[in-house]
């Protein structure tokens, strides 16, 4: 099992010099905005039975950004570690604690997958108002793509878009 833990124990366990192990399971662009140091980022997604590099022996403390997706991160591993930690709040928590972050200043963090996959849904409709005025107005159902991804994201938080953009090399 996995015991809750605030900003403030995490601190306080920092501070005190402890052999903690700090997997942040956010998304890499959420990551690079903010992280508290010497966190090692292993997405969610790719969150397994133990996280790699990860002792059985080792105090493990894991991070998202209010304390959701790490609270399922230590469910799907509670049983590969003695001592494991959610950090309730998560970095959001943290933040709002005035505790400091680490901001990395990588292209992934001005354009986190969010942003592209915003930024394809606007082209492609675009072009299906450009094709439908200029070619043939059959094209103005193209913008009937990202329509029905973005409400199946905003419905069910699947986007297909961004599940195809995660594998495009520059998001690797």
């Amino acid at each position: 099992m996995h015991k809750d833990i605030t900003p403030s124990d995490l601190q306080k366990m920092i501070q005190a010099g402890e052999d903690l192990k700090i997997i942040d399971v956010r998304n890499p662009d959420e990551y690079a905005r903010g992280h508290i140091a010497n966190a090692v980022n292993i997405p969610l997604s790719t969150v397994g039975s133990s996280f790699p590099n990860v002792q059985k022996s080792d105090r493990v403390v894991v991070v998202c950004q209010a304390g959701g997706r790490s609270a399922t991160a230590c469910g799907k591993v509670q049983n590969s570690y003695d001592s494991l930690f959610n950090l309730a709040g998560g970095t959001g928590g943290w933040i709002s604690q005035g505790f400091p972050v680490v901001k990395e200043s990588s292209p992934k963090a001005c354009r986190g997958v969010d942003r592209q996959t915003h930024f394809v849904a606007s082209l492609l409709i675009i072009a299906a108002f450009a094709l439908s005025h200029f070619v043939s107005p059959s094209w103005i159902y193209l913008a009937a793509l990202p329509a029905f991804g973005l409400m199946l994201d905003a419905t069910t938080g699947i986007c297909p878009m961004t599940l195809i953009l995660k594998q495009m090399p520059w998001n690797a």
